[in-house]
């Protein structure tokens, strides 16, 4: 079991912070400033893929834009989540079980998206670069990666090597956290309990990894990679980024065939 199993059907609360309404709206600014649709979707609506779309909190935000949507997770609790969500909703989606880093889908998207620094749980650059090349099967030309990464100034300061927890009454989160500046490598050692009855707890210990990605590699693999960059953003912000930003958007398009 991994973190995220373990913390599926306590995730939304663990992260109640953040606003799913923001990040969605932030991102369909993007899709109608960088997109050219009608997309693939019922009646030409974009058909947008969320890459770790996790418990689906902003994945089903994007249904009440329009778009039609695919999750997809390497975990299924948090699948589970998010169907249970959907139906909630009234909202329409597939949920696949994947690993982002093998992509393997049934057609062709309008936009995918990967956000909450998702990108940076990718550790190794030849599993980003991986996804990237699979886009020019599963991206129609002209559509759009937009994906946000975590800036060094998030893991070397608002996380530092710091211990932060969180105590509710269903579960606790004890978080040790470790930036490596040489390596990049943020660890984060969690010792997580999580109630079975209300009297009793579950203990569960994890690592989650994730790794600083510069600008400069960011733009070397997407150029390696034959896709094109077209928009860069900072802090949810119509902006381009600046050093005080804890999170970087790069809007992404596979080019249009000649």
């Amino acid at each position: 079991m991994s973190a995220y199993d373990f913390l599926a059907s306590f995730y939304d609360t663990f992260q109640k912070e953040m606003d799913p309404e923001k990040w969605v709206l932030f991102v369909d600014w993007i899709v109608k400033k960088h997109g050219a649709f009608p997309g693939d979707g019922k009646n030409g609506s974009p058909l947008l893929c969320d890459l770790g779309c996790g418990t689906g909190t902003v994945t089903c935000e994007f249904s009440k834009l329009g778009y039609d949507i695919i999750g997809v997770d390497s975990s299924l609790p948090m699948l589970d989540q998010a169907r249970e969500r959907a139906e909630k909703m009234k909202v329409d989606a597939l949920w696949l079980c994947q690993d982002m880093a093998d992509l393997d889908l049934y057609g062709t998207m309008d936009v995918f998206v990967s956000l909450l620094d998702t990108v940076n749980h990718m550790t190794r650059k030849k599993d980003i670069e991986k996804l990237l090349r699979s886009f020019f099967c599963f991206l129609n030309p002209g559509g759009l990666f937009i994906f946000d990464v975590a800036t060094k100034k998030h893991f070397s300061e608002t996380l530092g090597n710091e211990f932060f927890y969180s105590i509710e009454d269903d579960f606790t989160v004890l978080w040790e956290n470790e930036f490596d500046e040489k390596s990049g490598r943020n660890f984060a050692s969690l010792t997580m309990f999580a109630s079975i009855d209300g009297e009793h707890y579950e203990r569960e210990d994890d690592e989650i990894v994730e790794q600083y990605y510069s600008d400069e590699e960011i733009r070397e693999l997407v150029a390696r990679c034959g896709l094109e960059i077209e928009g860069v953003y900072g802090d949810l912000k119509k902006r381009a980024p600046n050093a005080g930003d804890e999170r970087v958007f790069y809007c992404v398009r596979r080019p249009l065939e000649k």
